[in-house]
């Protein structure tokens, strides 16, 4: 069998949920990192503009959650979802809840305040972990990427407060599943508690991020950073992080889209 090929964007917390369902599943794989012109490649693999995508056994798989239920059906071991149906049913629902009303919104709570005030330090932490020409291929496009960025991932000013709101919700739902408990679901670590933790893995910034951020946070996200850093969700997925996210499988580097 062909070593699996993950095409993925560094910062993204989408393409973070699949590096680490890769790795906790101990997949040997190659990844390579496209740069901000990864539409036209997305669509001709996949027909879906979006990252990341996994060729596996002749397939091209996009979307994080169809990418990790093919994993989970080839790599049962270890496994991400409960053995018990209606278990596997409320953690494949939390993983969709996350996916829909924390990924996006979480996006759009950092990013649309530095594209209003810092457009050159929204482009270096989009560009975390691509080749240099990625960052400067996007300044000399700064005053119109970030209206195409915004249309993009319907990312607006006007709707900064209804994002972090939702956060902020999305936060108090880990508590209320949690109830206490070490995990969202059951007594085992499942894809309930990896893609939570993932999503916040930007923001949240743990050592065990393999791809931090290439640029500080200024002043006024630091501040709201700091202030979801005390809620206890965010305390939950350091642990998470400390506990399961472990050692990267990737296998030798391969030459990114770009390097010269």
């Amino acid at each position: 069998m062909d070593t699996p090929l993950l095409w993925h964007i560094p910062l993204s917390h989408f393409n973070e949920k699949v590096r680490w369902a890769l790795d906790y599943k101990g997949i040997p794989h190659r990844r390579r990192v496209l740069g901000p012109d990864y539409l036209i490649r997305a669509w001709r693999a996949t027909g879906r503009g979006t990252l990341p995508i996994l060729f596996m056994e002749g397939r091209a798989i996009g979307d994080s959650t169809h990418i990790i239920a093919a994993l989970e059906q080839r790599f049962p071991q270890p496994p991400l979802y409960p053995a018990d149906p209606a278990l596997r049913e409320r953690a494949l629902a939390l993983e969709d809840f996350f996916d829909e009303h924390l990924g996006p919104q979480l996006r759009a709570a950092v990013v649309t305040p530095l594209f209003r005030h810092d457009p050159d330090i929204a482009l270096r932490v989009l560009t975390t972990g691509m080749p240099e020409k990625a960052y400067q291929n996007l300044s000399k496009l700064r005053r119109v990427f970030p209206a195409y960025y915004r249309w993009r991932h319907k990312i607006s000013d006007a709707r900064l407060e209804a994002d972090r709101a939702a956060v902020h919700r999305a936060l108090d739902r880990i508590e209320q599943e949690r109830q206490g408990h070490a995990y969202l679901v059951g007594d085992t670590f499942t894809v309930a508690d990896l893609s939570a933790a993932a999503l916040l893995g930007v923001l949240l910034q743990p050592p065990e991020l393999q791809y931090p951020a290439a640029a500080a946070l200024p002043p006024y996200l630091q501040e709201y950073r700091g202030g979801l850093l005390q809620h206890p969700a965010m305390h939950w997925a350091a642990g998470i992080f400390r506990q399961h996210r472990g050692s990267s499988a990737e296998v030798a580097r391969q030459k990114r889209v770009g390097d010269a």
